[in-house]
């Protein structure tokens, strides 16, 4: 088990807290592992932000972003969902839909404006591959490349398909492999940092579950366990 942590809630106007709520409760409607997924990327998310020392507000955008990133995903069919990885061409186009769709579901709303950009572009990769619009290195919302490391990660460990459930190391082995080329390697050597940090706490702290749970204030963290 590892141990994640995470700045404590962030404080949200009352509208930016009912439109995030309202999204996650039909993500988690239609299905609960995406929902789940949402969650386990916004802890790794908030993580690495806070590991690279951004200011507190991006931090909290970030956050934000990575909770909502999948919701385009609501238009996509579960049976689709279902055969993630393993796509045709129609199916793959259909499926990629989804960052503009999550964008599109936003772009009228005033409070999540902040988000719109890295929602929108949490797919695209360092070496311009990516998509919507095939954006290179830094042209990526640096909430967007953070993103995409954690929902890479993640979906090793907590996919909405068991296809592609890894452990740990060769989730790691993954992303080492794709620094440079999919991901920036500045969030993912900060990603590294985190894991690393998160294990030495972990032996610090009781073997059992329950008593990780109840650790709540460390530091200044949260902690959050991932399985």
């Amino acid at each position: 088990m590892i141990t994640i942590p995470q700045f404590l809630d962030f404080p949200l106007d009352n509208n930016s807290k009912e439109i995030v709520t309202f999204f996650l409760r039909l993500l988690e409607q239609k299905n609960k592992s995406m929902f789940l997924h949402s969650q386990q990327v916004a802890n790794y998310s908030v993580s690495i932000a806070a590991k690279m020392c951004l200011p507190l507000p991006d931090v909290s955008t970030i956050k934000t972003a990575a909770l909502l990133h999948d919701i385009g995903h609501l238009a996509t069919p579960n049976a689709l969902m279902a055969k993630y990885p393993f796509f045709n061409v129609r199916e793959k186009a259909a499926y990629r839909r989804h960052s503009v769709a999550g964008c599109s579901m936003l772009e009228n709303i005033p409070e999540m404006d902040h988000v719109l950009k890295i929602i929108l572009h949490h797919h695209e990769t360092w070496d311009g591959k990516g998509f919507p619009n095939r954006l290179k290195g830094v042209n990526i919302p640096l909430g967007a490349r953070i993103i995409a490391v954690a929902d890479y990660y993640d979906m090793f460990l907590n996919p909405c398909t068991q296809n592609w459930k890894k452990t740990h190391e060769e989730a790691a082995q993954e992303l080492r492999k794709y620094s440079g080329t999919r991901f920036d390697p500045e969030v993912v050597n900060a990603f590294f940092n985190v894991l690393t940090n998160s294990k030495n706490s972990t032996k610090k702290t009781a073997n059992s579950k329950e008593n990780i749970l109840k650790d709540k204030s460390v530091d200044g963290y949260e902690y959050y366990s991932i399985k």
